[in-house]
């Protein structure tokens, strides 16, 4: 067996050398003198004597591409810092004094719809398995009452024009994006709209110890998305098969205000006789429990709409879903109160039997 540098060829088959072009250890089979390297090249091996040959370069193989988990149910909340001294820091010194602020006493972000913020994470290489490790940050509600829910995208926000970017439902509906250009290929996007235990989140490979810049597409006060509810983000350090290393949470509140945001509600945690929360290590308050009021009765006369057009099967669709979702709370609200629900529940089953005819009619799945 030989390297390419080792063989010494005859001037009659020297012009078989116009057909290598192989760089590094690649190893070529060698015979007797007449032996004609084309013909090799060319699949002919018929010759009856033996040859040595070695293995290509293995730097050719192709590599196992990296798929994210999407983790089912309610993400995990325990703070996990020992296993792998994992922090996060935020600079001050980066923050955007209008658009993007940070609360010490609080544990939480302030920043504007769309507005770039970055985080610093730190953890002990010598702790981990590998150099790659990945960073996911998932949206959750703060409260614990509203923990089973997840964290999504509006309706308003998430069928306006500006998602030119991408039609992919995950990355729509998540509230969180990384600010990087859309397809990078070190992040990515996690979660399953037409599953409701399976959260959205973003995952983020940092070859070592790093920051990176995330923004909000939605408000919290969003009415048919967050609708006004505390969240958090939490972060996780994972290696490429899903095993945590470490978790931290960071309160965010996405506002049009974020200076008057933070400064009212640092005041209030003060009055409120509050101690310094940095890190978040004691369970959220409860949060407020709002009486739902009766559904009156003339809200419940049932009203037969006259045929009429509707120009673009987006706009009609919206439309009927928006309808859809008022009379399944006004159902919700009923059944609460022990009263009918009859009527609600059959134009409920009427209404998306059209929308699930107008969705397959026109290609068109409005989420």
């Amino acid at each position: 067996m030989y390297k390419i540098e080792d063989l010494t060829m005859p001037p009659s088959n020297s012009q078989d050398l116009d057909l290598l072009n192989l760089e590094g250890d690649v190893f070529l089979p060698v015979a007797e003198n007449d032996f004609n390297i084309s013909s090799y090249l060319a699949g002919d091996v018929s010759s009856e004597e033996t040859l040595d040959v070695a293995i290509v370069d293995m730097k050719y193989s192709p590599q196992i591409q990296f798929t994210p988990l999407s983790p089912r149910g309610p993400p995990e909340r325990k703070i996990v810092s020992e296993k792998a001294a994992f922090e996060i820091e935020i600079d001050g010194s980066l923050t955007q004094k209008k658009k993007f602020l940070y609360s010490h006493l609080l544990n939480r972000i302030y920043v504007e719809m769309e507005c770039n913020f970055s985080l610093n994470f730190n953890w002990d290489v010598n702790k981990v398995p590998q150099r790659a490790m990945y960073i996911r940050a998932t949206v959750v509600f703060a409260d614990a009452e509203q923990a089973e829910k997840r964290v999504e995208r509006c309706l308003q926000h998430a069928h306006v024009t500006s998602n030119t970017k991408t039609t992919d439902a995950v990355i729509v509906n998540n509230v969180l994006r990384s600010a990087r250009e859309m397809g990078d290929p070190n992040v990515f996007y996690c979660g399953n709209p037409q599953e409701t235990d399976c959260w959205y989140s973003v995952v983020v490979q940092l070859n070592g110890p790093g920051g990176h810049a995330y923004n909000f597409v939605c408000k919290n006060s969003c009415s048919s998305g967050i609708n006004r509810r505390a969240i958090d983000i939490i972060f996780t350090l994972e290696d490429s098969i899903g095993t945590v290393y470490g978790r931290q949470s960071v309160g965010a509140r996405v506002c049009s205000c974020p200076r008057r945001d933070k400064n009212t509600q640092e005041q209030e945690f003060r009055a409120s006789g509050g101690k310094r929360a940095l890190p978040r290590k004691q369970p959220p308050a409860p949060a407020k429990k709002i009486k739902l009021e009766a559904v009156p009765n003339q809200d419940l006369t049932v009203v037969t709409i006259p045929k009429m057009d509707i120009v673009g099967p987006r706009a009609a669709i919206t439309s009927l879903k928006v309808a859809h979702n008022m009379m399944d709370q006004m159902r919700a609200t009923n059944r609460s109160h022990q009263q009918p629900v009859d009527d609600l529940d059959r134009c409920i089953t009427n209404i998306k039997n059209i929308i699930d005819k107008l969705e397959a009619e026109y290609n068109t799945n409005i989420l």
